[in-house]
């Protein structure tokens, strides 16, 4: 079927690209945050990149983020809960006072086995209460909810000091069954205590499995196919594209040398630039037009990019890599007269566009000027010199990217980018001191600009892609690799058991094997389809299995340890089981929202809940059951914190609320509901754990820290609140709605039964 154009264009065939896509997500302000403030970190702190710095981060934000993804989805739907915060302490303390001994200063004496459901139904109740109130007064939420806040803290503070006398509960761990119920919400992962040697060559290999993936899907996803290639193209191609870099690869583990590794590394650049040209002759239609004369506006973007390198390798070049002192390059007397006139400058400039003088934009002026002596204050020479480097060479690079990006440009500017990233990363290698940056900044650089150059060869050789991607046939193989991945989960989760092993590590260790049977079965299945079939859509499958075998390939690294590193560290690293509750809450969240009519509900209801209602959507069911989920994720965060402390203060949990809402919006969801999503508050939790360990991993004045927090969360919502702009601009302008990837609602599903909807106006 052919793709109509302007005018006329059929609106399921529109397309829109890979990258694109990304741009268009609710939480791509978070993944760019993320990023930021990772690069900030581990370049200024050498225990933040770490197996042990990421536990210490990763523990700040599961029990952030395990809150923060209900609350999004309660959000989503368009409403708020204040009381979540408290009800985490409210349930923690309830499950302690249910179990501890009948008499005085005591409690109900009930066993864990009957306490914890007790506290669980509690939450339940708490959760219907909220909801049901919202929807049989039409009060506000914030109100309703403000006041199940108050009577949470006051009964906690007044039951715990009547059953014990103390703001404290304690005891849980006397209680009857603690050992079960510990096992669930009190377990660790203990780094030191599992050895694999053989780690390494597992990262590596689920690394190399990722990359190819990732290549593949990305051109897939990219390129027109051949409406007959040769038989024997796509298997020579395959083979020519994956063999020379994956042993020059393996070469590059296991030899060491400055020779040795230049000669690998030249066999990897070569041998993929070769594959992917190889690979997109074979299977690819050639490209009709080669380049393109650039405007003025391009070529000034050009121009800025080259700039902002020249600028920052020339800094590197002079400024002092091994000085500590204050940058003060605006000290004294004068840095304070600066700062003052800014400050005048904002204030003044701030009345005169309130009046219409000037633009509204001109307070900035003030503001800038202020912020100069005060980063000079704060700010050590080695950190400017390594923030303005990476500041300025990722500005740079962005500007040629998006040039070639909107461009119709031939091989010369993005291999020109390409290598301006590899000479950004050789100059790193020869001007640091430090071993992160001369071998792992330097490493990372190069496949950045081996990646650009093999994305500028494919964009010279084939053919870009102008209808959208179909839905890929995968036929048997995703039910071969969940049967059989869910079969050797159980296998692996009994054996455990038989072994003495607690049941939260058999079922978490059963799982994690039978996923990853599961993930090489379906690997297998995408490259067979691949190769051998027709099928234009094997893009995404291709995209998530680069995506999963990257992830596995980080909990591998971060979760076994070798005999060497065991030997030379004496540092325990701890993973507590809410990373896990976390990673779990955060994707089911994903999936409710994407792939549930629930979720369609959840969006349809935030968005016009009388037009929801209108069409048969449940929305007083919807909405209380989010509240009731808030509750039922309070309830895991409470018993995560009782478990792991055996004893509670009266005030946990109070004004964590406000936490979640900043996270969640941080992670790109409204504040006025039908937007948004439940990776985005994930990805907004990890952030506040970075940020507040990183500070101090950074040796800075933790009293910073919530100026970091605030100036993140304003940068966040107005990088979310453009990017939506820009994605409902564009889908206006080509007439196309939502596809499976948009982040809105699919079309309301009718309820099944007359008792789910009610008339407009009515109570539902």
């Amino acid at each position: 079927m052919a793709a109509f154009t302007a005018g006329g264009a059929d609106e399921r065939l529109a397309y829109r690209g890979p990258i694109q896509q990304l741009l268009t997500r609710p939480e791509i302000g978070a993944l760019l945050g993320l990023a930021g403030v990772w690069l900030l970190f581990w370049l200024t702190s050498e225990a933040f990149g770490t197996a042990g710095g990421t536990a210490n981060f990763l523990d700040v934000a599961a029990l952030l983020g395990i809150m923060a993804v209900p609350v999004a989805l309660l959000m989503i739907g368009g409403e708020f809960d204040l009381s979540s915060g408290a009800m985490t302490g409210a349930t923690a303390i309830f499950v302690i006072l249910m179990s501890r001994e009948v008499g005085e200063l005591g409690g109900a004496g009930f066993s864990l086995h009957l306490a914890v459901p007790l506290s669980l139904c509690f939450a339940l109740a708490i959760g219907w209460f909220n909801g049901t109130l919202v929807e049989r007064t039409s009060l506000p939420s914030f109100i309703v909810t403000l006041g199940t806040f108050f009577i949470l803290i006051g009964a906690k503070l007044g039951f715990g000091k009547l059953f014990t006398n103390k703001v404290i509960v304690e005891g849980l761990d006397e209680a009857q069954g603690y050992a079960f119920w510990d096992d669930i919400f009190g377990a660790e992962w203990i780094r030191n205590q599992h050895i694999w040697d053989g780690r390494d060559w597992a990262w590596a290999g689920l690394l190399m499995l990722a990359g190819v993936a990732l290549l593949l899907g990305l051109l897939e996803m990219s390129y027109t196919r051949r409406a007959e290639p040769p038989s024997w193209a796509s298997p020579g191609a395959f083979a020519g594209a994956v063999a020379a870099p994956l042993f020059g690869f393996v070469m590059l583990l296991t030899t060491d040398g400055t020779a040795s590794n230049w000669l690998w590394g030249a066999v990897i650049t070569i041998g993929t630039l070769a594959g992917v040209a190889t690979w997109c002759r074979s299977r690819y239609e050639p490209v009709q037009r080669h380049g393109g004369v650039l405007d003025s506006r391009a070529l000034r973007m050009v121009g800025i990019g080259i700039g902002a390198v020249v600028v920052a390798v020339v800094l590197a070049l002079v400024m002092d890599a091994t000085n500590a002192d204050q940058l003060g390059f605006l000290g004294g007397g004068l840095g304070r007269v600066i700062f003052a006139i800014g400050i005048a400058a904002t204030g003044v400039l701030a009345a005169l566009a309130a009046t219409g003088h000037v633009r509204s934009s001109a307070p900035v002026i003030g503001v800038v000027v202020a912020l100069l002596p005060a980063i000079s204050f704060m700010m050590t020479i080695q950190a400017a010199r390594a923030l303005l480097f990476v500041g300025l060479a990722l500005a740079g690079v962005i500007a040629l990217m998006l040039v070639t990006a909107r461009a119709d440009v031939s091989l010369w500017l993005p291999m020109a980018t390409a290598v301006i990233v590899a000479v950004a990363a050789f100059v790193v290698q020869a001007e640091s001191a430090s071993r992160k940056l001369r071998v792992e900044l330097f490493s990372v650089l190069l496949l950045i600009a081996l990646a650009l150059a093999a994305t500028a060869v494919a964009r010279a050789l084939a053919q870009r892609r102008t209808t959208a991607v179909p839905v890929p046939q995968m036929g048997m193989w995703p039910r071969v690799a969940l049967t059989a991945g869910g079969a050797a989960a159980v296998v692996f989760a009994v054996i455990e058991l038989i072994d003495g092993d607690g049941l939260l590590y058999a079922l978490s260790t059963g799982a994690a094997k039978g996923g990853a049977i599961a993930l090489g079965i379906f690997a297998v299945g995408t490259f067979y389809r691949l190769l051998f079939s027709s099928d234009e859509g094997m893009g995404r499958p291709l995209v998530t299995v680069g995506l999963t075998a990257a992830g596995l390939a980080l909990a591998v690294k971060l979760m076994f340890i070798t005999t060497l590193e065991e030997e030379a560290t004496q540092a325990v690293t701890r993973f507590r089981v809410s990373v896990l509750f976390y990673l779990l809450f955060a994707a089911a969240g994903a999936w409710v929202l994407a792939k549930t009519r629930f979720g369609s509900w959840t969006f349809a209801v935030g968005g016009n809940k009388d037009a929801a209602r209108s069409v048969g959507v449940p929305a007083a069911r919807t909405k209380t059951t989010l509240f009731m989920l808030v509750s039922v994720c309070a309830w895991v965060a409470g018993m995560l914190i009782a478990f792991r402390l055996n004893s509670v203060q009266a005030n946990v949990g109070d004004g964590n609320e406000f936490r979640y809402i900043i996270v969640a919006v941080v992670g790109g969801n409204l504040l006025t509901g039908g937007y948004g999503s439940a990776i985005g508050a994930g990805i907004g939790a990890l952030i506040w754990g970075m940020i507040s360990q990183g500070i101090g991993f950074a040796r800075w004045n933790t009293d910073w820290r919530f100026l970091v927090l605030g100036g993140l969360l304003v940068v966040a919502v107005i990088v979310n609140n453009y990017v939506r702009q820009r994605a409902e601009r564009s889908q206006s302008a080509r007439g196309d709605p939502d596809d499976e990837d948009a982040d809105g609602p699919d079309p309301p599903v009718p309820a099944e039964s007359a008792d789910d909807a009610a008339p407009v106006g009515g109570e539902s």
